[in-house]
């Protein structure tokens, strides 16, 4: 079992999606917030639910960063881009 930091459910860790926070690229650039489903990714992981609902509120609430133990706004659009493939 396993909490979503968007909704603050608990759910099976199979009905979640493991996400990592990776370092800035250039200078000034937020960190990212990786998808990471096959759940391998090295360092600390939070748990969403593949939902924009529950990507959007854990933004909002500033989850992520809490989660991840990371400071200012997290750069979400390889999570976004992700959620976007599976519901095609």
């Amino acid at each position: 079992m396993r909490t979503c930091v968007g909704c603050r459910h608990r759910d099976e860790q199979a009905a979640l999606l493991r996400v990592v926070g990776e370092e800035p690229g250039p200078t000034g650039m937020p960190w990212e917030v990786v998808p990471d489903p096959r759940r391998r990714s090295q360092g600390r992981g939070a748990y969403v639910h593949p939902d924009p609902a529950c990507v959007r509120l854990a933004t909002e609430r500033r989850a992520f960063g809490r989660a991840l133990r990371r400071s200012g706004r997290p750069d979400i659009r390889a999570l976004e881009a992700w959620l976007g493939q599976q519901e095609t």
